[in-house]
């Protein structure tokens, strides 16, 4: 299967993702032909190794090749052994007696020197231990299934047609929501009545419940999902049973919490990573470059106290501008700096606006510096603009965009956070290759782990919430583990506690905290609905 992909030209990215587009109707069809036999652990591999593709095999390629490039006498190589396997496919043809020998010799040669390593299932479970699971998901034009795998088992769940139908009118109504009418969509409890829906439909608290049956020492799991899954705080959903601590969420079931991979490949080149790296005390950031955000300064301030003083490099309000961070220009020194700091970060921090085209996932950004002016723009790619709610224009070629990231290299860094609105949405309409987005984009750059965004996140919850975050991170928690954390303690914190946790933070952060939340009682938890706090997903291991 792996050595007939590979043996179809695809040198252009336009063909590529048409290509692409036609081989995932193949694997769907290899799983179905699973399915029909028996072989669930086969099906799981086959769907697994469908998703992401093109993200996967390009991480597999910078790896082994620095900057991404295939040295050319390995270039050379391949396409002779191409060349080879089609002349001999084609000799087999007329052979009236055919002898696949040679043909699956040059196909062994051929996959051994490309950089991607299909992973078998065996390898797939090797990446868990006790105490972990992998849940994940994967859709077909009739049912979805939900694969449940330990490092001793594996439980298929196929739903029935008309759960499927139920959870693509769910995942549209959702989505029409938030796109037409934000203020119904985040209504508390609409969001939280459509997450205990989606909990329904996916049949959760079964699941868990023979998770528990077969594996209850299990403290952490991996959540894989597909297509338009990727868009909903699965982390968040409510189950039935408590947690022994006495949380509702999915999260709260497992002591060491919740993280996302776009597939098992990428989850094991994570971890990797992450013991690879241990240092945490370079820290780069942006901070509000567009100086509209009222609590942004505060948070980078007080995060920037946390880390050696000698390795913080913030680049503030004007400075975080592209011809800074970002722009090809080796005669400018400014430039080259701004490179070698983000090469050498353990953490970097984007502490701004984000912006998903749900049009050109591509064009996806993170806005920067000078990027907004008043029309008309000029009329040389109108394509370039976005027009703003305030009458502005936005200009993407100044802002930091998904291409702009996938040309990064942080192969120190151990945490990118990018604390801004809809960070973490995903192109859900691809079809070639689902998982592509802003933190596919820093994944592939070579970060360990991506804190993002599901939705446009409120200023003052997300201040707070990153102060504590990294409170639990420089104290030694994982990423993992410290998001749990901190997504629990900001719904149930009371304006109380609020207020006596204000006094170890910077005196303009304590005042804005107890103005803005004088109009709750202090019993109160002002930011008990999900919209405060489960927008927040860690992608990684």
């Amino acid at each position: 299967m792996e050595s007939l992909r590979g043996e179809i030209g695809t040198d252009s990215e336009g063909y590529k993702r048409n290509f692409n587009e036609e081989w995932k109707r193949v694997y769907r069809g290899i799983v179905g032909v699973c399915l029909e036999l028996g072989r669930s652990t086969e099906a799981m591999a086959y769907a697994d190794r469908s998703k992401a593709r093109n993200l996967t095999e390009l991480i597999a390629t910078r790896e082994i090749y620095p900057g991404g490039v295939v040295p050319e006498d390995d270039r050379q190589a391949l396409h002779r052994l191409k060349q080879q396997i089609a002349q001999e496919e084609r000799r087999l043809q007329d052979d009236p007696n055919p002898d696949p020998t040679q043909l699956n010799q040059l196909r062994q040669q051929k996959q051994a020197l490309e950089p991607y390593q299909p992973l078998s299932f065996k390898q797939m479970q090797a990446l868990l231990d006790e105490d972990t699971a992998i849940l994940e998901w994967y859709l077909l034009p009739n049912q979805f299934l939900t694969f449940t795998l330990t490092a001793q088992s594996l439980e298929l769940r196929p739903s029935t047609e008309q759960d499927r139908q139920k959870l693509i009118d769910w995942a549209n109504a959702y989505l029409r929501d938030y796109l037409t009418d934000r203020d119904q969509w985040r209504d508390q409890t609409q969001l939280t009545q459509r997450l205990a829906e989606l909990s329904q439909i996916l049949h959760l608290d079964e699941i868990l419940a023979k998770l528990q049956e077969t594996h209850p020492t299990c403290q952490k799991l991996i959540l894989i999902p597909h297509l338009f899954l990727h868009l909903f705080p699965l982390h968040a959903l409510p189950t039935a049973n408590e947690s022994g601590d006495g949380g509702q969420f999915l999260q709260d079931r497992f002591s060491q919490g919740v993280v996302y991979a776009p597939n098992c490949q990428v989850l094991q080149q994570a971890q990797i990573r992450r013991q690879q790296r241990k240092d945490f005390d370079r820290l780069f950031a942006i901070q509000n470059p567009t100086q509209d955000l009222q609590f942004t300064d505060l948070e980078v301030e007080t995060l920037q106290t946390r880390f050696d003083p000698a390795h913080v490099h913030v680049y503030k309000h004007g400075q975080a501008d592209k011809a800074t961070i970002v722009q090809p220009n080796p005669a400018n020194p400014t430039y080259l700096d701004t490179q070698a700091k983000l090469q050498a970060a353990h953490c970097a921090h984007f502490s701004c606006h984000g912006y998903f085209n749900f049009e050109d996932a591509l064009k996806s950004a993170l806005i920067l510096a000078n990027s907004e002016f008043i029309p008309p723009p000029p009329s040389d790619d109108p394509s370039r603009y976005l027009r703003l709610a305030n009458n502005k224009l936005l200009d993407l070629q100044q802002c930091l965009t998904l291409e702009d990231i996938l040309r990064l290299e942080l192969s120190h860094c151990r945490l990118v956070t990018l604390s801004a609105c809809e960070t973490g949405l995903t192109d859900f309409t691809s079809t070639s290759d689902e998982y592509i987005g802003l933190p596919s984009g820093f994944i592939l750059a070579g970060a360990s782990n991506v804190v993002s965004t599901l939705w446009a996140v409120n200023d003052l919850s997300t201040a707070l919430f990153m102060i504590h975050f990294y409170q639990l991170v420089q104290q030694g928690q994982a990423v993992t583990l410290a998001l749990k954390q901190t997504q629990r303690w900001l719904r149930e914190s009371t304006v109380e506690m609020f207020k006596g946790w204000s006094t170890n933070i910077s005196e303009p952060l304590k005042q804005a905290v107890h103005i803005h939340l004088e109009i709750y009682g202090d019993e109160e938890s002002p930011f008990v609905s999900p919209y405060y706090w489960a927008a927040f997903a860690a992608i990684g291991a």
